[in-house]
């Protein structure tokens, strides 16, 4: 096993922005990240979406953000590791902790940071026939590229806020718009909903089941609907289907960690570190006991931030906890 400061799992935001802070206090450390790229949730669900509450951020686009947050982590040229998912983290006598990864041990760290999101999450199917036939071939479970429906007539299926997201993404591009929902009500934002109601290349379909994905072999050409009012079947021509209701999510917490939970959040105290020494946690997966959660880009900087700083002290007990004033660095 290679011996190292601190492993950081998670290459999202909070991971990319501790992986940055990590090289700001001289921590020698390796990012892992599950996923063969970083960027974590805004990559894999809301690539062409707009961003506005990172500070000195106007606005960016997500994938766009993405890649400056690696950019900065590279500041330090941090390592990342991916298609490497940590299946445990296994506690030594010396307090070190061995470090498995896909199955094997690898790491003998210091110290951990988990900054795993929401962990393992995987879009809700359907279960409709031609589905997995067609996944890659017109189905979708998100926008990742607003050119693959350029021109195309694209049924979007949920009634939350990511169907409405993704067909104001798409709206501009595309021939025509369905939004069909399972029943008669919606749980997107009302703006969202007041959105495409106004666009005249958009149709809701309310209290209708998506049963069959028809195609040619190679693309999606249709879709049979049953409609739960009527009772009657009829057939829709689509281009593409863009399935938005859902994900599964796995808090990806380790066999070998006993660390104490709340819910589905891993407890940390304000120094972000868990109930087992060396381990701490930021970012979506980690609360504070009884505060409430922000689940923010923003939010989760200032966590690592906060946690690497800690980290520091705890690895190396003479060193001070705050790391100076970047601004003070001659990179």
């Amino acid at each position: 096993m290679e011996e190292i400061d601190l492993v950081i799992i998670g290459a999202g935001p909070t991971g990319m922005f501790a992986s940055f802070c990590a090289g700001l206090r001289e921590i020698n450390s390796v990012t892992l990240e599950s996923l063969d790229t970083y960027g974590g949730q805004m990559l894999e669900l809301y690539p062409e979406k707009e961003v506005y509450d990172v500070m000195a951020v106007p606005k960016m686009l997500s994938k766009d953000l993405s890649n400056k947050m690696y950019e900065q982590s590279q500041t330090f040229k941090r390592r990342f590791e991916f298609n490497s998912k940590v299946t445990d983290i296994i506690p030594q006598s010396d307090k070190r902790l061995a470090v498995e990864v896909n199955g094997e041990k690898k790491y003998l760290a210091k110290s951990v940071l988990i900054c795993g999101g929401v962990g393992d999450f995987h879009p809700n199917k359907l279960n409709a026939e031609g589905e997995d036939e067609y996944n890659g071939k017109g189905v979708y479970y998100s926008v990742k590229s607003i050119d693959d429906f350029k021109d195309k007539t694209v049924a979007v299926i949920g009634g939350g806020d990511s169907a409405f997201d993704y067909q104001m993404q798409i709206a501009s591009v595309c021939k025509n718009t369905y939004i069909i929902q399972h029943n008669n009500t919606f749980k997107a934002a009302e703006s969202s909903v007041d959105a495409v109601k106004r666009d005249a290349k958009a149709k809701i379909i309310m209290n209708t089941d998506v049963k069959k994905i028809n195609g040619d072999g190679n693309n999606v050409k249709s879709i049979e609907v049953f409609d739960n009012s009527s009772k009657k079947d009829y057939t829709i021509d689509v281009d593409a289907v863009i399935i938005a209701i859902g994900y599964k999510v796995n808090p990806s917490l380790f066999k070998s960690l006993n660390v104490e939970t709340d819910k589905r959040y891993i407890k940390v105290d304000h120094n972000y570190k868990t109930s087992v020494d060396g381990v701490y946690a930021a970012g979506d997966m980690a609360n504070v006991s009884d505060e409430p959660k922000f689940a923010l880009i923003a939010v989760g900087g200032s966590e690592a931030y906060i946690a690497i700083n800690n980290i520091k002290k705890y690895i190396s007990p003479n060193a001070s906890l705050f790391g100076g004033h970047s601004s003070s660095l001659n990179l």
